[in-house]
């Protein structure tokens, strides 16, 4: 019988211990998420560091900030009449802006560390990268194209940058407003995205805010409310 109780006492220690292992690691994969994604957004908008991506390439003629991805901060090639820095006339391109760090995570092989195709999976069993909401097609994703280079979050996610489309705005809108509205997103340990890329700000019709399952959201410019509310 005291055997019995040892066993019992020891079993649920070990679960206790695993439960707050558990946690912890959570905890520390959100403060990662979190800390990568602080360091994106001052890569795109600039800090006391340098000016960044937009400082460096918003008055180059035909560059539309909308057309901004993740890999756009790590090679020139989407921009390629601009891909050096012009030091007269203080523009173009001049980065990396980020330091390289672990790419999406995806059982092809091939891709692993770039933007996925869209019939690829994180690890083999899991749902398709379509299926998760990073692509609106079998063929077209609006947050980077398969082979593009990626910044992965903790959980084998690509981070990917949203910007409202028109049709997410009550009036005709232009794309330096539209990029007022957008976010750095994560998919989260569930590797799902939800946060609706076709609201404005994730917002719903009736000012409520709509679910976004435990993505974690960086807004780049402006707080998350509906267009009614701007100022």
């Amino acid at each position: 019988m005291e055997l019995l109780v040892v066993i019992v006492i020891i079993s649920a220690l070990a679960s206790m211990v695993v439960t707050m292992v558990d946690r912890s690691r959570e905890d520390a994969e959100q403060t990662v998420a979190r800390a990568s994604m602080r360091t994106i957004s001052e890569a795109i908008t600039g800090s006391a560091a340098g000016t960044g991506y937009l400082g460096d390439m918003k008055h180059v003629p035909s560059f539309r900030s909308v057309d901004l991805r993740m890999h756009d901060l790590l090679s020139p090639s989407s921009y390629p009449a601009f891909s050096d820095f012009d030091p007269v006339a203080a523009r173009g391109w001049r980065g990396p802006y980020l330091r390289p760090g672990n790419g999406a995570a995806n059982a092809e092989s091939s891709r692993r560390g770039l933007f996925p195709a869209s019939g690829d999976r994180r690890e083999r069993g899991d749902a398709t990268f379509l299926e998760r909401g990073f692509f609106t097609s079998v063929s077209i994703s609006p947050y980077g194209e398969p082979g593009n280079l990626s910044m992965g979050d903790p959980w084998g996610n690509p981070f990917i940058i949203q910007i409202p489309p028109p049709a997410a705005f009550l009036n005709s809108i232009t794309d330096a407003k539209r990029f007022r509205y957008s976010r750095l997103v994560s998919a989260g340990a569930d590797g799902i995205l939800s946060t609706p890329a076709d609201r404005l700000a994730g917002m719903l019709n009736d000012g409520t805010s709509a679910a976004r399952g435990d993505d974690l959201v960086l807004f780049l410019n402006r707080a998350d409310v509906y267009e009614n509310e701007e100022p």
